[in-house]
C-alpha cells in the first residue's frame, strides 16, 4: 500500500512569508455561503431567529423533580421524638406571674373609660416620615434631625455669642468729647494765672518722671553696702564660733560637777518629801490662776476686738468704693492700653514765658500734630 503523501509546509518566516501563504479557503467558503442565502431569501438570517428563550420551562422536568425522593440522610435528620426533652431545672407548679406596673396602668385606665361609658379611642396612624431636601440655594438652612446615639456625643455646630457689652456704647465715648480743647494756658497769647497753671501742671509731671526714674536706678544701681558684706559674714564667723567654744567649755563644766560622787545615800524623810509635794502643788495653783487670768483679758477684749473687726470692715468697704469709682474714671477717660499694646499719653503742650509771641506774625510753627500721632 502506498503512503499518503503529505502537503507541502510552506515557509512561515517573516510576515512576508506569512501574509503569502496564509489560507483563506475557509473565509471565502463562509462569505460565499452568505451571498447565496442573500440571493435566495432576500436577507441573512438574524441571530433572534436562529435562538429562542424558553421562559416557561419544561413540565416533564417539574414532574420528574416532584417524583424524586428526599436523600437519607434529610429523613434521618426529620425524625423528632414525639417524647419532649428532658429539664433539669424544675419549674414551679402553681407560680403566678406576677403584672407589671405598665400593665396595671394600663388595666385600670381601660376599667375607667368603661366605668364612665366613654369610647375607646382609635389607634393613631403612624405618620410616614417624608424625605426632605437640602437646598443649599435657601436663605434659611433647615433644621437637621436629632439623630442621638447612645455610645457617641452628639457634635453640633453652635452659634457664636456675641458679647454682652457689643450694643453698650462705651463710657468714654459719652463723657469724652471726640476733641479735646486744649488748656487755656496754650494759647498764643494766655492770661498769666492760665499760663502759670499750666506750667505748674508740666511741673508736676516732670517731678514724677524724674522720681521714677531715679526709683529706677537705685533699684538697678549696685550699693555700696555689698563691698561690707564680706567682711561682716567674715566677723559673725568667728563670733559663732568664740560662742560656741565657750558653749563646750560651759558644758564640760557642768559635766564635771555632775560627775562627782553623792555625799550622802540616805533615802529622804517624809518631812522632805511633803515640802516638795507642797511645792509642786503651789506651782500648779499659780499656773492655773495665771492661765484663768489670762482667759480673763481675753473675755473683757471681746469687745474690743468686735470693734477692730467693724473698723476694718469699714475699711475694707470704703476701699471697695474706691476701686468701683477709681474704676468708673478710668472707663470716663477711655482705655489705656489696646491688647498688648499700651495707649501713650500726649504730651503737654506748653511754652515758656520767654518763649510766647505777641502777634500771630511771631508765632513758632509748633508740631502738635506730629506729637499726637507719633507712637
Amino acid at each position: 500500500m502506498a503512503a499518503v503523501a503529505k502537503k507541502a509546509q510552506p515557509s512561515r518566516k517573516g510576515k512576508k512569508a506569512w501574509r503569502k501563504n496564509i489560507d483563506m479557503q475557509p473565509v471565502d467558503e463562509a462569505l460565499e455561503s452568505l451571498r447565496v442565502e442573500e440571493r435566495v431569501r432576500g436577507s441573512a438570517t438574524k441571530i433572534d431567529d436562529l435562538f429562542t428563550i424558553d421562559t416557561t420551562g419544561d413540565l416533564q422536568v417539574k414532574r420528574q423533580l416532584a417524583r424524586d425522593k428526599p436523600l437519607r440522610v434529610d429523613e434521618i435528620l426529620a425524625e423528632r421524638s414525639a417524647v419532649p426533652a428532658v429539664i433539669a431545672r424544675v419549674k414551679a407548679a402553681n407560680r403566678e406571674k406576677k403584672e407589671s406596673r405598665n400593665d396595671a396602668q394600663k388595666v385600670s385606665k381601660i376599667a375607667k373609660r368603661k366605668l364612665e361609658g366613654g369610647v375607646t379611642p382609635a389607634a393613631k396612624k403612624k405618620s410616614k416620615k417624608v424625605k426632605q431636601d437640602y437646598d443649599m440655594w435657601a436663605d434659611d438652612a433647615p433644621e437637621e434631625e436629632d439623630e442621638s446615639n447612645g455610645f457617641l456625643d452628639v457634635v453640633k455646630e453652635r452659634k457664636v455669642k456675641a458679647p454682652a457689652t457689643l450694643k453698650v456704647k462705651p463710657a468714654a465715648m459719652i463723657h469724652k468729647p471726640s476733641v479735646q480743647v486744649p488748656h487755656a494756658g496754650a494759647s498764643y497769647n494766655p492770661t498769666v494765672e492760665d499760663h502759670q497753671e499750666l506750667l505748674k501742671q508740666a511741673h508736676e509731671i516732670e517731678v514724677k518722671k524724674e522720681e521714677a526714674t531715679k526709683k529706677l536706678n537705685e533699684q538697678l544701681a549696685y550699693r555700696k553696702e555689698l563691698d561690707l558684706l564680706k567682711s561682716e559674714l567674715e566677723e559673725s564667723i568667728s563670733d559663732d564660733d568664740e560662742e560656741e567654744e565657750e558653749e563646750e567649755e560651759e558644758e564640760e563644766e557642768g559635766e564635771g560637777l555632775d560627775a562627782k560622787p553623792k555625799t550622802d545615800g540616805k533615802r529622804k524623810t517624809k518631812t522632805q518629801r511633803n515640802k516638795e509635794k507642797r511645792k509642786r502643788y503651789n506651782k500648779m495653783l499659780e499656773e492655773q490662776r495665771l492661765h484663768e487670768r489670762e482667759i480673763r483679758k481675753q473675755i473683757e477684749q471681746v469687745k474690743a476686738i468686735e470693734a477692730e473687726l467693724e473698723q476694718q470692715v469699714q475699711k475694707l468697704a470704703e476701699a471697695a468704693e474706691q476701686r468701683r469709682e477709681s474704676k468708673a474714671e478710668g472707663a470716663k477717660k477711655g482705655a489705656k492700653r489696646l491688647g498688648k499694646h499700651h495707649i501713650k499719653e500726649q504730651p503737654l503742650e506748653v511754652q515758656l514765658q520767654d518763649e510766647l509771641s505777641e502777634t500771630l506774625r511771631q508765632l513758632k510753627v509748633s508740631g502738635v500734630l506730629v506729637g499726637r500721632f507719633s507712637g
